[in-house]
């Protein structure tokens, strides 16, 4: 593959950082963070109108018809700034959606996402199922001419900000029993939804939503040949190389910020970056970077490419969740005290990479994978 960006890409990147160096600095971070809802509404829309939210939505509903490539390099931008709100989230939904869904709901949503009108979110996860939709409870039960839909999800992200819901359920077998289960998509404001919102160190709004006999219409119902396992894995897929993006992104900001801060900072009477164990781990830092970059895009070429990559997943997700620990490591002992206190703008970086290595599968899920994958 061709590592370097094409004049398109690169314009992509460049804008997506002007812009959100001037519209979402920390202090704007900061704001967003402590607000109830995490994320604000006038800066979605000016992504909107960027044509952000449509990156992967084709052209005939309203979106750029881009690829997965370009969806990588914006959250990869979007992990720079440390910026929070639904942009995952909504990725993970349209993901589902343009994988399954039946040509009216994509008509219904897809053009509301690519406007900036529509929130989505993905609800997986269960009190006794995380990452593996095979052990789904949640039941949808044929009632009259709709389906009834009743269980618990968890750690379902801005779920009080989602207009729909894309929720996997079963209608039929038993957890364990991969059959029966389908995504359906649900009214964010149905009758019989309620939410707690769940309390989170890297200050990310999730909640745990319950489902009392949500009716949702069988046209809702986003099912493929097969099951939900050849539905769901290249979402997951292409869910965790972006997430691998945005973790790159914010470690190379923890890079910049740390070589900045030990050309400044004097010890003995000269900068500490001009010690040779500062200046060694400093270049651990950046291999470590370098390493998770381009294990991430390996596998985001490849998804983008249509090709399997189930194994370029797993390497980068397992590179990329370790190696951004490290440079998370050594950023704050490079720093010293300051690096942990909530004043410095290091630790918004700190918590959002330990917060996204345990998403989606932890480093050592996917080496386990791995392993399995290659017969070991």
């Amino acid at each position: 593959m061709d590592f370097e960006l094409n004049d398109e890409q690169e314009m992509l990147r460049k804008s997506a950082r002007d812009f959100l160096e001037s519209e979402c600095p920390k202090s704007v971070v900061k704001q967003l963070e402590e607000s109830d809802s995490g994320y604000s509404p006038q800066l979605w829309k000016k992504m909107a109108q960027l044509g952000w939210m449509g990156i992967l939505i084709p052209e005939e509903y309203g979106g750029v018809g881009w690829t997965l490539i370009e969806e990588a390099i914006l959250f990869e931008e979007f992990g720079r700034a440390a910026m929070p709100g639904p942009m995952f989230a909504t990725l993970t939904g349209t993901l589902v959606v343009l994988e399954s869904a039946a040509e009216g709901l994509k008509k219904n949503l897809l053009p509301q996402v690519a406007a900036g009108d529509l929130v989505l979110t993905l609800a997986i996860d269960e009190p006794e199922a995380v990452c593996d939709t095979r052990f789904v409870v949640t039941r949808a039960a044929r009632k009259g001419g709709a389906y009834a839909l009743s269980g618990t999800k968890l750690f379902v992200p801005y779920a009080h900000v989602a207009g729909w819901m894309l929720v996997v359920g079963r209608t039929a077998g038993s957890p364990g029993d991969g059959k029966g289960i389908a995504v359906f998509a649900v009214d964010g404001k149905a009758p019989g939804i309620s939410l707690a919102a769940m309390k989170t160190f890297a200050h990310d709004k999730q909640f745990q939503v319950d489902f009392d006999g949500v009716p949702v219409s069988p046209s809702h119902a986003v099912r493929k040949p097969g099951g939900i396992v050849p539905m769901i894995k290249p979402v997951l897929e292409k869910a965790t190389a972006v997430q691998c993006a945005s973790m790159v992104g914010g470690a190379q900001k923890e890079l910049e910020m740390t070589a900045e801060y030990t050309k400044q900072r004097v010890q003995f009477g000269r900068p500490i970056g001009t010690f040779q164990a500062v200046q060694h781990r400093l270049a651990d830092m950046f291999i470590d970077v370098q390493g998770a970059r381009w294990t991430t895009y390996q596998a985001v070429w490849r998804l983008s490419q249509g090709m399997p990559a189930a194994r370029e997943v797993a390497i980068a997700k397992a590179v990329t969740g370790r190696a951004c620990q490290r440079v998370a490591f050594s950023a704050q002992q490079l720093h010293g005290g300051i690096g942990v206190d909530i004043d410095s703008e290091l630790h918004f970086y700190y918590l959002r990479e330990k917060a996204l290595e345990l998403a989606l599968g932890t480093p050592a899920d996917h080496l386990k994978a791995l392993s399995a994958m290659i017969g070991t």
